[in-house]
């Protein structure tokens, strides 16, 4: 028989199980999702359109489903029903009109406004904040400038008619820098704004050499004055730079090179982008652009199939084409705007909002404060036309004009690039004198917030327990289109985040037909409270607000379940966190669970005692609410644009609705509520296996009974009849053993697998395959 271990057979995937016949299956109480996912898989409609024609064809009655069963599988209506809301309410929560649904984007309101329909359609009461289930929470997005009249920069020099540019244009303040400032003083450039004399360069010791009025001993190089730097570190592209090579060392920093210039009595900072990381970004810009070109084709080509009856369809495809045709257009004013070089204005980080500029020590290498002055990017094309007109200022007649002195103008008359290549060519600081070239440089920034709402519906309690809560969650926020939370790096493409959290999403709101359905006859029995968090992403800032601004009393709430990342059911584990937050909540789960052998089938439980984590329940717990965390585990496509709707295990969202519906009810109606325990703060989010390798074990004797060809293990020397002894350092003693070893595992990782063959021990070295 296949043995439902770590993946000992990827075919072995309960989850899905569609390597039996069907007709094996018959007596499984597989429900009309589980149908549903097995029907996409085996006839192929993974694309978006090819699914939804698929649930416009057999979203049907129960009876209607029975009759389409392929082995006649039956399921109750409850669970038909399930499945049916869970496919509709993930196909809009994963759909690329909501553009990853960001906390701080205007799509997050399309999302809240669907949940509050949802909410009154199943039942529940809505008008909590006057008419409305929305409640509003304010999050900090960063810095913003404040106009265009308090940041910019002008500049004048003897004879010169002033030169002002300002806010977008060539010029944009940064949020490392002060918040305010308005400084007037000379300008001068100091190269890459580095001492680094253990390495045998100093740009501000070069300063200090041509200056026409030389700086007393012990007096700083730039004092009073506004720095003109480069970004980065000489010899970026070289291997054998004295700077660590083509890696950065800490001399690249912003806030090494700010320390620096206050250290030397800099007044104000200017930022001049470096080439390098200029066409990285235009890169970036262009693989977006053409991803987008490649939507575009694909929406015309699916446009194009649909049916005619298929009107909503066809309205939903054509909004699409809209919106990517509109970003399209935004496509070159983009890449004029990438080549100027600004920076964004917290590209290079952001300062704290009270106290001084927290930045490392350019000396030490350590954490440090200094006063914060104002700083701001300016564009490489402003940068070169300063630098040409420092060398077109009359030398100072208290200077000696040497002809080291007549080179150096002549470079710099060159211009930006010629300056920057003699410098990256050597390794040697060039410096001009530059008496006269005067500045006024203007910041403003001020606090970015965006508004996006909790969404709450209300069952309300009866009798004599009505008056305390239970609240029942799950955000549904994402990253949006990449960036801030994104583990795809430089991607700049929508991320629909299905598991993460359309699925908890989802589920809550099945959960929530199934219970007002449930609790109709109790007659008594606690208010539910559903609540979809916004701004989890950001730092569970809409459960924290919830639990600072309760629309109920957190005294009278007794438990909350959250659900996060619940639609990758795998190897059927379910985990579960918080089971020690309350002394029955680990026998309450196991008993749901056991109990499930009416329904469908009992999960393999992983059960966690802490209430704290990284999700919404967290800020329960930490307000003495028990809690319990339902969780799928993490996989490859966690915050990345391919955590898409095709790959949601829609029967084991079923399953989890069915337990989590059952410990909302269980809760509901006790009549004591459960007490608060304190647990350990350590905890560890569980990974789903990614790596498979590829054996069939015994049970009982850990011998291996079949190989999977091709495989891991056939490939790493492993046989029929070897009995597994130790993965890696651990001591194999169950099927679980083994799972817990390969969990952190990723594919190519080598594993080291202690066998007994012919009465012997034999070590053999496995490369891992994926899943």
């Amino acid at each position: 028989m296949y043995n439902e271990g770590p993946h000992i057979f990827s075919r072995n995937d309960l989850s899905h199980n569609l390597w039996k016949p069907a007709m094996t299956r018959r007596n499984t109480n597989s429900t009309f999702g589980n149908w549903i996912t097995r029907l996409v898989c085996r006839l192929g409609l993974v694309g978006r359109v090819g699914l939804a024609l698929l649930f416009i064809s057999i979203v049907v009655s129960p009876s209607q489903a029975e009759e389409l069963t392929p082995d006649s599988e039956t399921g109750s209506k409850a669970a038909i029903t399930t499945a049916e809301s869970l496919a509709m309410d993930l196909q809009f929560l994963t759909s690329e009109e909501l553009a990853g649904r960001s906390a701080v984007g205007p799509e997050i309101l399309k999302a809240a406004d669907y949940i509050a329909k949802r909410y009154r359609e199943i039942g529940l009461e809505t008008e909590l904040y006057g008419d409305s289930p929305m409640q509003p929470v304010e999050m900090a997005t960063g810095s913003q400038p404040t106009s265009a009249e308090q940041n910019g920069l002008r500049w004048w020099s003897p004879g010169v008619e002033p030169t002002e540019i300002q806010l977008e244009d060539q010029f944009m303040p940064l949020a490392i820098g002060a918040t305010q400032g308005d400084v007037e003083a000379d300008i001068v450039w100091v190269g890459y704004g580095i001492r680094a004399p253990e390495l045998g360069y100093d740009d501000y010791a070069s300063v200090k050499d041509v200056q026409s009025v030389k700086a007393a001993e012990g007096e700083d190089s730039v004092n009073g004055k506004i720095v003109m730097m480069l970004r980065k570190e000489p010899g970026f592209a070289d291997p054998d730079s004295p700077f660590d090579g083509v890696k950065n060392t800490r001399h690249a920093f912003f806030d090494t090179k700010i320390a620096t210039a206050i250290d030397q009595g800099a007044v104000g900072v200017l930022f001049v982008n470096d080439p390098v990381s200029i066409e990285r970004n235009l890169q970036a810009i262009d693989t977006r652009y053409a991803a987008e070109d490649k939507r575009l084709e694909a929406l015309t080509a699916q446009l194009n199939a649909l049916p005619a009856e298929a009107t909503n369809l066809r309205a939903s495809l054509t909004e699409k084409l809209n919106q990517v045709n509109e970003m399209l257009g935004n496509r070159e004013r983009e890449k004029a705007k990438a080549n100027w070089g600004l920076l964004g204005v917290a590209e290079a980080g952001m300062r704290p909002r009270k106290g001084d500029e927290r930045i490392i020590d350019p000396q030490t290498g350590k954490m440090d404060r200094r006063p914060a002055i104002p700083v701001a990017s300016i564009s490489r094309e402003v940068a070169d036309r300063l630098l040409k007109q420092m060398a077109s200022l009359p030398a100072d007649s208290q200077n000696d004009v040497s002809a080291e002195s007549e080179q150096s103008r002549e470079l710099f008359a060159k211009g930006l690039a010629a300056v920057e290549t003699a410098i990256d060519a050597d390794y040697k600081p060039r410096a001009i004198d530059s008496p006269g070239l005067c500045g006024r440089l203007k910041v403003g920034l001020t606090k970015a917030t965006a508004t996006s709402p909790n969404v709450i519906g209300v069952l309300e309690g009866k009798g004599k327990l009505a008056d305390e809560t239970i609240v029942i969650g799950a955000h549904y926020d994402h990253v949006g289109m990449g960036g801030v939370g994104s583990l795809a790096p430089g991607t700049v493409e929508i991320h629909n985040g299905a598991d993460d959290n359309a699925s908890g999403t989802s589920t809550m709101l099945a959960v929530a037909g199934r219970v007002v359905s449930e609790l109709s006859e109790a007659t008594d029995h606690r208010r539910i409270v559903f609540i979809a968090f916004t701004g989890e992403e950001r730092g569970l800032l809409g459960s924290k607000y919830y639990c600072s601004q309760p629309r109920f009393p957190m005294s009278k709430t007794v438990t909350m379940l959250n659900m996060d990342m619940v639609g990758r059911l795998r190897d059927n584990e379910l985990t579960v966190y918080g089971t020690g937050t309350s002394g029955g909540f680990e026998s309450l789960v196991k008993d749901l669970n056991a109990g499930m052998d009416q329904t469908s089938r009992p999960f393999k439980l992983n059960l966690v005692a802490t209430g704290y984590g990284p999700s919404d329940h967290a800020s329960f717990y930490e307000a003495g609410v028990p809690v319990l965390f339902f969780f799928t585990g993490l996989h490859s496509d966690y915050h990345r644009p391919s955590d898409d709707f095709e790959k949601l295990n829609l029967d084991g969202m079923t399953r989890i609705t069915d337990i989590v519906s059952q410990a909302a009810n269980r809760v509901a109606t006790m009549e004591q509520r459960p007490p608060y325990t304190q647990t350990n703060k350590d905890f560890q989010i569980r990974r789903q296996l990614t790596v498979v390798l590829g054996i069939q074990l015994d049970p009982e004797t850990n011998a291996i009974t079949d190989l999977m060809d091709p495989s891991a293990a056939k490939e790493g020397g492993i046989q029929v009849g070897d009995q597994l002894i130790k993965a890696g350092d651990r001591t194999i003693q169950t099927i679980n053993d083994l799972r817990d070893e390969l969990r952190p595992k990723s594919p190519g990782d080598l594993l080291k697998l202690t066998i007994q063959r012919d009465g012997n021990e034999v070590e053999l070295d496995v490369r891992l395959r994926a899943r």
